[in-house]
């Protein structure tokens, strides 16, 4: 991962050479590497990218971002999937905000350079949007927990990280950017008996699970279909990584599109 992302203020690259990712599960840390990631471990990808991850919620999020600054990160990335809150978002859509609007209100904007040299690379190989992400404080399960949050915030789509991990970059004055894909589209309802299947790292306990259907066998058909939307974020996350190869950080040299 080479020098050069560029903040707002700034008009020539900036010498960074560390980026940390956060990411809330093993699973979206695997759209990035294959290298094992043990709990608590802080990964290196080539190029000095450093990987962590944190589990859900912004107080985990927090934390590996303030672990990532101790090593060194001179700009924080979230990474990972979202909950759709518009209709026009389906599984898979890539979302890449200008801004990250926290469940205190406060608002943080991504890098703008960085921002927009990513969506340039990206752009025309997904369904791409760039309007506000919000911060979920719990896993938002029903069509019209996602509907109020949009018509309070006019974000498209909410995680339960990006908001920490954009204060922390902003504490610590290092450019910020978040790259989420849409794993539930804004018309599924979550089971509240899929919120026990897995731990706060997304690992799956099969035998909850098995219980789980037991207790509640037509939870199996929207299981079905949120197993499928989390894949199609996966695959976006993957192409994103793909396609950035290992230029994530800069996308450009001295205001040159790579």
């Amino acid at each position: 991962m080479g020098p050069g992302a560029l903040s707002k203020s700034a008009e020539q690259p900036l010498s960074l050479t560390i980026l940390g990712i956060v990411t809330a599960l093993y699973a979206e840390a695997r759209c990035l590497t294959r290298q094992p990631i043990g709990t608590g471990e802080l990964v290196q990808l080539p190029g000095g990218v450093l990987v962590k991850v944190s589990g859900v919620g912004a107080k985990r999020a927090d934390l590996a971002a303030e672990a990532l600054l101790r090593k060194g990160a001179g700009a924080l990335m979230s990474w990972g999937c979202a909950g759709g809150l518009i209709s026009n978002l389906s599984p898979g859509s890539l979302v890449l905000p200008k801004v990250v609007i926290g469940a205190d209100k406060s608002v943080y904007h991504t890098d703008e350079v960085w921002q927009k040299r990513l969506c340039s690379r990206l752009r025309g190989q997904f369904d791409l949007h760039e309007e506000p992400l919000a911060e979920g404080t719990v896993v938002l399960t029903r069509s019209t927990e996602k509907a109020t949050l949009f018509q309070k915030t006019g974000a498209i789509a909410v995680d339960m990280e990006s908001a920490a991990v954009a204060a922390a970059a902003k504490g610590a004055g290092v450019p910020f950017i978040a790259v989420r894909a849409v794993a539930d589209s804004v018309d599924i309802t979550i089971p509240q008996s899929a919120l026990t299947f897995a731990d706060e790292f997304g690992r799956l306990n099969r035998s909850m699970l098995v219980r789980g259907l037991i207790k509640h066998p037509m939870d199996s058909f929207t299981l079905v279909r949120l197993g499928r939307s989390f894949r199609a974020a996966e695959k976006t996350l993957a192409k994103v990584a793909r396609l950035a190869g290992g230029n994530l950080l800069s996308l450009a040299a001295n205001g040159e599109q790579a």
